[in-house]
This record gives C-alpha cells, structure tokens and sequence, in this order.
C-alpha cells in the first residue's frame, strides 16, 4: 500500500521514506566522520515533513499526531483556560485580575468547546488546518466559587474527548471541612481527573493547618499525583515563607518550569517556584541583567484563554488583559477566533517574529520618532509584551 508523503506529491512509503533517511544519515555519520547530532537532525526533519504529515494526513482526528507537527513558530492553540470568574476570597499584593465581579456562563463555554472540536483539523483561514483542541483548564479568580462552572464544564469536555490540564486555585476558598469535601467529590463525580495547582506561599497568606486539609482531601478523593503547589518569589530575594503541614510527601523546594508542561510525579508533590512578575509601568520590571530567551510565546502561549468577560486572549501571560491580544470572544466560533488572530498584530510578533527580534527592529525604530526609550531591561518576556500591547 503506498500513500502520497506530501512533498512534491511523490508516492513513496513510509517504510521507504524511513530507510532513506536512516541511510544518509548513517552515510554522513560513519563514511564523513560527522557527528551523530546531524543525523539527529535528519530525524528531526523527517519527522516534520516526511513522516508526521502523511500520518496527519491519513488521522487528521490525532491530536497527538496533528499538535506534534503543528508545534513550531505560530499560533496553534491546543487548549482552552477558562477564566471562570474574577471573585475571589483572597486580595493578592501581586495579582493582576481585574476585580470587577464577572463570571462566564456556562451554555458559552460549552458552545466554544463543541465549536473548536467540530472545526478541528479543518481547513482554516490561510488553508492549513485549524489546531485540534485536546484539553481544558480552569483559572480565575477562585474557579471553585464557580462550582457549577466546573462542573457542567467538565461534563461538556469529556463528552468531547478533551483532557484536562489543571484547575488553579488557592485553596482556602472553603468556609470548613464538609463544604471541601462535598464540593471535591462533586468535581470528581463529574469526571474531572486533571491536576489541581495549588497556589501556596507568603503573598496568598493560607494558614498551614488549612492547608494541610486541602491537600490531604484533595489526596483522599482525587489520589495521588492529583496535586501540584506554585509558589511565586522576588528574583534575587529570599524565597517567601512556605512552611508545608508535617507528613505530607513534599519536596524540597525548587525551581520548575510551567505545570502544564510537567511529567506526571508518582510519590511526591511537585512544587513549582515561579518569579514574581511586574506590568511595565513598574520600575521593578525593568532591573534585570539580561533580556529574556526568546522562545515565540511557547511558554505561557500557544492557547485560548477566555476572561470571566468573554474576551479571548493568546496566552495566559499576565499581559493577556491588554485588548491588543485580544483575538475573538467566547460566542466567536473557533474559525472566527483563529481567523482575527491571523490579522492581529501582536499575534504576528510574538509567534512569529519574536519579541526580541522586534525589540531591536521595529519597537526601536517605533521609539526612536517617538524620542522615547526602554525603561531597562527586562527578564520577563510578558513585561515586554505588555510595553508593547500598551504602546499600540
């Protein structure tokens, strides 16, 4: 059975297109003395336009196969954060929601789910195919003063087929133990079987006592590997006070990247220390020693976060609040959303361009017939963002 690759429409098989690449790079490795990172690299290539888009082609259903190739400079959304609601039971010294009472309803979130799973993999505006959608997750404010959301939102993603990622919550919205329990077991009776991410350190101000009881009931319902805790610190200060109820698995504390791309943990509870960020207009921002790694937005990027107002942002990045990100609202359909992200500007700098590229070419031409200048430098590629978005 022989199957067409998508490269200049030759009919070869993926066994043939597999012994060809294997062949040249075993030749380049041993017969031209080069290192084995070139073969690698083949691989690489191989994956990316030999292999991976045949198989997109015959299953364009995969979300592991389709994201995997889809994964690279631009936009391709594959997952929606629900911004559930803006109250919240805690008032956070370094929180960025705005706390206008806001909260979305749940016919919408359900609409947009059934939306991107329908329009997934086909053909969007330029011609490729739309990104596949394959998961969910929960934000706020306190997602968990909204349970009804979770829970109908929950029920609505798994009759779709879709993940779950986490829900972030600080824990201590719970007036006592019966309430903590009977909501937890609601979720799970619901289906939810994704991650709760625990905000817990100084700015937050949970007791230890109660938050010993959320962990050992989220531990008791959802089982194991269930819970995470995100710490946020000053760079360059001594890490917040974080004192962890005695006889729970936690780790010492260290640094991580973002939970949502974190391996599973089969004994301990991750915990994950994340810098305290500042919005541009704080001269804090602006201190650091070196500009930030370029890396297109794949880090906090690459989804559809929709705020308790209906508005959709690109990212979860504190400067998703600027309406220059904005790409589409939640009654959008998932084309209209991927289409205005096509057009927005912003999108194309920060997936496609580059912030850092832009900061020594167009912002710096932009600032110079302004006669104005960076405050400093930043480490913090969402402080950029955020000038930025504020400057259009």
């Amino acid at each position: 059975m022989r199957e067409r690759n998508g490269i200049a429409n030759a009919f070869i098989s993926r066994g043939e297109a597999f012994l060809i690449i294997f062949l040249y790079g075993l030749y380049h490795a041993v017969c031209k003395n080069v290192q084995w990172q070139h073969f690698l690299q083949f691989r690489l290539f191989y994956n990316a336009f030999a292999l991976r888009p045949a198989l997109t082609s015959l299953d364009p259903t995969s979300p592991l196969l389709h994201n995997n190739y889809m994964k690279s400079k631009g936009f391709h959304p594959t997952e929606i954060i629900f911004s559930t609601t803006t109250a919240c039971n805690l008032h956070c010294e370094h929180c960025f929601i705005n706390r206008t009472p806001r909260r979305l309803e749940i016919a919408d979130a359900v609409r947009l789910i059934e939306s991107c799973v329908e329009s997934g993999g086909q053909p969007g505006p330029d011609g490729t195919p739309l990104p596949l959608i394959d998961r969910i997750g929960f934000s706020g404010g306190e997602p968990f003063l909204y349970i009804d959301f979770l829970i109908e939102v929950t029920k609505a993603a798994i009759s779709n087929d879709l993940m779950f990622d986490q829900i972030m919550t600080n824990g201590d919205w719970w007036r006592d133990e019966a309430e903590l329990c009977e909501k937890l077991q609601t979720l799970y009776d619901a289906g939810y079987d994704g991650k709760i991410g625990l905000s817990w350190d100084s700015y937050h101000g949970q007791t230890d006592d109660r938050m010993e009881t959320f962990i050992s009931t989220v531990l008791e319902i959802f089982g194991e590997d269930s819970i995470n805790i995100q710490r946020v610190e000053d760079v360059g200060e001594d890490s917040p006070s974080l004192q962890p109820a005695s006889g729970l698995p936690l780790p010492p504390l260290t640094g991580g990247s973002a939970p949502r791309n974190a391996p599973c943990f089969s004994e301990n509870i991750p915990v994950y220390t994340l810098p305290r960020t500042y919005p541009n207009d704080d001269p804090r921002a602006w201190q650091s020693r070196r500009w930030f790694r370029e890396d297109y937005c794949q880090g906090p990027g690459n989804i559809l976060y929709v705020h308790a107002d209906g508005n959709i942002a690109p990212c979860c990045g504190f400067a998703n609040e600027n309406p220059a990100l904005f790409i589409g609202t939640i009654h959008d359909s998932f084309e209209e959303i991927m289409q205005k992200a096509t057009s927005n500007p912003m999108i194309k700098i920060c997936y496609e361009e580059g912030l850092s590229h832009y900061r020594r070419h167009g912002l710096k031409k932009c600032l110079r017939s302004q006669k104005k200048k960076l405050p400093g430098t930043t480490g913090d590629i969402c402080t950029l963002c955020d000038f930025v978005c504020k400057l259009k």
